[in-house]
């Protein structure tokens, strides 16, 4: 079964604006393979929202582990992912020291778009040259270059593999940038993954909503 990694607080600018440090080691969480939901190439997912301003949206690149070789696992495929967060009832656990998975791993809280096969060696001109932005009702919201993260995927990487059960496969979500916000009903989220000349490699459309009963 496909395990999703998260990695947290991967973006300086991000943990200021929460008002946190960036951890001193790379440190993730695990959302449920059941919370993974695909967004069909150029087509609109519907995803339902548990309840309104209550979620923020998280933009982030996506690894997908390849074969596993001489100590190391390959990067088979990226794409652009959104990490959502219950960021009200995230809060009341903080404040608890209590664990994140109420508010980390809801249903449909891990949405990607379609993947991007990386070739062999490939993988450092990703994390060098490209980047991922994030419109919301066609207003941009969010933007980064891959090489803003403090530590790099593969570095992220590479520590994960040093005591986590991976597997090939898994998935990793590797950190937002900052500009995170509330997701409203009827919003239109457009995340995408753009290489170094600017095509897109990667996109999600998604649309918010309440289910009728909360409406």
């Amino acid at each position: 079964m496909t395990s999703i990694w998260c990695a947290i607080r991967t973006y300086s600018a991000h943990a200021k604006e929460m008002g946190v440090e960036v951890p001193s080691e790379p440190e993730y969480f695990l959302k449920p393979s059941a919370a993974l939901v695909s967004s069909p190439v150029n087509e609109i997912k519907t995803i339902s929202l548990p309840d309104n301003r209550s979620v923020q949206h998280e933009l982030e690149l996506v690894l997908k582990l390849g074969d596993f070789s001489e100590g190391e696992f390959s990067i088979d495929a990226v794409c652009i992912g959104l990490d959502l967060t219950n960021r009200v009832i995230q809060s009341e656990l903080k404040k608890g020291g209590l664990p994140w998975a109420r508010c980390k791993s809801f249903k449909d809280s891990a949405v990607i778009g379609e993947w991007h096969d990386v070739p062999s060696g490939k993988f450092s001109e990703i994390e060098s040259n490209w980047s991922i932005d994030l419109l919301v009702n066609s207003e941009k919201r969010m933007a980064a270059n891959i090489s803003d993260m403090v530590r790099s995927p593969s570095t992220l990487l590479a520590s994960l593999n040093e005591w986590a059960p991976l597997e090939k496969g898994d998935i990793i979500f590797t950190g937002t940038p900052e500009g995170v916000d509330w997701l409203c009903d009827g919003d239109v989220v457009e995340a995408r993954l753009n290489d170094g000349d600017g095509i897109v490699k990667s996109r999600l459309i998604a649309h918010f909503s309440l289910p009728s009963d909360l409406k």
